[in-house]
């Protein structure tokens, strides 16, 4: 092999491995909202938010994670879980164009269906 085609084999391979680490890094660094609101074991919370995503679809999931990320965020400035909620549910819907009530009822069962997924993964 001559020197340009090692180069060129070698750049390729170094543009792979950093593409799989920055991927891996990526993927480290996106917390997802609904293991952080379950509060019970790593295992236990992944197991619910798989189940979660299974029963609601990636539409109402990827809802329910948008507005959880904007209710932690909330409640770490020091606001109550109620109002956190509601800000978080009021600023997603604001986002979507869609009504609070509407977001707010659709969120409150996604929390429902959850609490139920967190407790079946719990047994």
């Amino acid at each position: 092999m001559n020197s340009k085609a090692t180069l060129r084999l070698a750049l390729k391979f170094n543009s792979v491995s950093m593409s799989v680490v920055l991927a891996s890094i990526a993927s480290a660094a996106i917390a997802d909202s609904v293991e952080d609101m379950c509060k019970k074991s790593s295992e236990i919370c992944s197991c619910a938010a798989r189940q979660l995503k299974s029963d609601v679809g990636d539409a109402d999931y990827g809802l329910y994670e948008a507005v959880g990320s904007a209710y932690i965020a909330s409640q770490a400035t020091g606001m109550s879980m109620g109002d956190a909620w509601d800000a978080a549910v009021k600023a997603e819907s604001n986002q979507r164009g869609s009504g609070f009530g509407e977001t707010l009822s659709k969120t409150n069962a996604i929390g429902k269906a959850h609490r139920k997924a967190i407790r079946a993964c719990a047994e």
